[in-house]
């Protein structure tokens, strides 16, 4: 059995004192939150009567440290114009997506979440929605932002979907603090 003096066992008690108060002295980490936001209006080419068509989109795009997690989330706002009201189908299922995407700053592509918006721009009304949001860890020596494109299939256009890119987040450091 290893005996020790009362000095090395003060010693010892006063060495774990400082770093169980040093650790309880740091408190959550506080989130770090960039937005940017952008907008865009956009002509609905499956329509050419009389009435006004041009959409009116507004994105916030959005990157969030804390911690060790980076957060990655986008609001997406629209504004109607009234040859939408009354029609049923505006936009087809499936083609008509929200994409946010964490990059790496430099390029390279972290996580990307896609979030079907046909059926909410469908109900003609003026809305917003925060398509899937998600954490990443990424090491420290990566910087990250949120990148966001709608991708608009408009019914009865004879084309596919139409992509449009919106303004990324400003850039936070990756998640190894």
């Amino acid at each position: 059995m290893l005996r020790t003096t009362p000095a090395l066992r003060f010693s010892a008690v006063l060495v774990a004192a400082c770093v169980i108060a040093g650790a309880a002295g740091t408190g959550p980490a506080q989130a770090v939150e960039r937005c940017t936001v952008s907008s865009k209006t956009v002509d609905n080419p499956a329509y050419s009567g009389p009435w006004p068509d041009n959409w009116d989109f507004s994105v916030k795009a959005c990157v969030t440290g804390s911690g060790a997690d980076v957060r990655h989330w986008a609001t997406v706002s629209w504004d109607l114009p009234e040859a939408s009201t009354g029609r049923r189908l505006i936009f087809r299922p499936g083609g008509t997506n929200a994409e946010v995407t964490a990059m790496i700053v430099g390029g390279g592509l972290a996580v990307t979440r896609r979030t079907d918006l046909a059926q909410r721009l469908n109900k003609a009304k003026d809305g917003s929605t925060t398509p899937a949001s998600y954490s990443s860890r990424w090491p420290g020596r990566y910087r990250l932002f949120t990148d966001v494109i709608l991708f608009l299939d408009w019914a009865g256009d004879g084309k596919g979907p139409q992509k449009i890119h919106f303004s990324p987040s400003p850039s936070i450091p990756g998640s190894a603090r």
